[in-house]
């Protein structure tokens, strides 16, 4: 008898455990018998990949903002200067070289400003 009720507490957390996911979101899919099933959406899996690709954009808008406002022979020389620097220097040197996306960028914010 009380294996029996152990057995039936547990069941019991497990559906409570399942219920509290369902209300966070969930999906309906058929299953292979053709029933239909709510499996609890995934979350956490995609703010990652959108703050990587704000934090990259971010960056680009503001090394293209630099070279338009300092102009390319100021900032390459900026550029230049961190490259003589320590291990994060060298890497941030690295990062803020001018590309031709940059490049591009800054000549037409230019045309603009």
């Amino acid at each position: 008898m009380e294996s029996a009720h152990k057995a039936f507490l547990r069941r019991q957390k497990q559906v409570e455990r399942k219920h509290r996911r369902l209300a966070e979101g969930y999906v309906t899919r058929m299953n292979s018998n053709g029933l239909f099933e709510h499996k609890p959406a995934r979350r956490g899996r995609r703010w990652p990949l959108k703050l990587g690709l704000f934090l990259i954009v971010l960056g680009l808008g503001a090394k293209v903002g630099l070279v338009s406002a300092l102009g390319t022979e100021a900032y390459a020389a900026h550029v230049e200067a961190l490259e003589t620097g320590n291990a994060t220097e060298r890497a941030g040197a690295f990062l803020m070289q001018i590309d031709p996306l940059t490049a591009r960028a800054a000549e037409m914010l230019q045309t603009v400003f």
